[in-house]
């Protein structure tokens, strides 16, 4: 009697090699990672995006929307802080004076679910602005020059607590 086929013991052992070869990929390529990349590079983008309205804004007005009050800029102002996450969403709120009624962002901007987690804060030392995020990702964390202090201040890279921060 000639059967053709596989015996039990050879399809085990190509199954096993096929866990392997499959073990191996996804721990190479960490599919978790690369959504928190993804992520950062998101947030990365609508901070940059966010920070050029603001210069803009300042370009064009002379100071910064939360400088400015009644229609003229006010020379004593609360710089906004790390402490506040709402800063980047108050940005866009639609008061008379926000980057979206000014025009300076669409409204759409508005819905990204990134902003939450953004906060703006200025640099006293240097009076530049930045727009920063405390990233997910293990290779951005590993990246990530600026202090807890939240205000631009550059501490040890990679260090636990640090954000990435635009400008950088």
């Amino acid at each position: 009697m000639n059967k053709k086929g596989f015996t039990l013991i050879e399809l085990l052992i190509v199954i096993v090699i096929l866990g392997i070869l499959a073990t191996a990929v996804l721990s190479a390529i960490n599919p978790l990672e690369q959504i928190k990349k993804a992520r950062d590079s998101s947030k990365k983008s609508d901070a940059a995006e966010l920070l050029n309205a603001i210069e803009r804004y300042y370009t064009t007005f002379g100071c910064y929307p939360w400088a400015r009050s009644t229609g003229s800029c006010v020379t004593t102002y609360t710089a906004p802080v790390k402490a506040d996450p709402s800063t980047a969403t108050w940005l866009l709120a639609s008061g008379a004076y926000s980057l979206i009624t000014m025009q300076e962002l669409k409204p759409e901007f508005a819905n990204r679910s990134n902003l939450a987690l953004l906060f703006v804060t200025e640099n006293s030392a240097t009076s530049l602005v930045y727009i920063c995020y405390d990233p997910e990702s293990k290779t951005f964390d590993a990246q990530a020059p600026y202090t807890t202090a939240g205000d631009g201040t550059r501490g040890t890279t990679g260090a636990a607590g640090n954000y990435v921060c635009v400008p950088e």
